[in-house]
């Protein structure tokens, strides 16, 4: 058991590269990148699954903020523009 624990966990250091922990729970694989962050998880009935890391979340919140505050100023300038000649700009 031991020689297969190591060979998985070469395979997932050629996979994922340094750093980064995996464990082995019931039947499942956790691996966690340099920050601690649960980034995937390989369960038999599942397969594997990814999940964000800390680091990504805050770039994607990052992003959405950004395109909101953007959709938000397009749309007061729409909002603002007076009628002129008769031609409704907002329709």
């Amino acid at each position: 058991m031991k020689e297969i624990r190591e060979a998985d966990e070469r395979w997932l250091r050629i996979l994922f590269g340094e750093p980064y922990e995996a464990k082995f729970q019931s039947g499942g694989v956790h691996v966690y990148d340099g920050n601690g962050d649960e980034v995937l998880t390989y369960t038999a009935g599942v397969g594997w699954h990814e999940k964000e890391s800390k680091a990504e979340t805050q770039v994607h919140g990052a992003l959405k903020a950004a395109y909101y505050d953007a959709y938000h100023a397009a749309r007061q300038e729409i909002n603002g523009m007076e009628v002129q000649g008769g031609f409704d700009a907002r329709a």
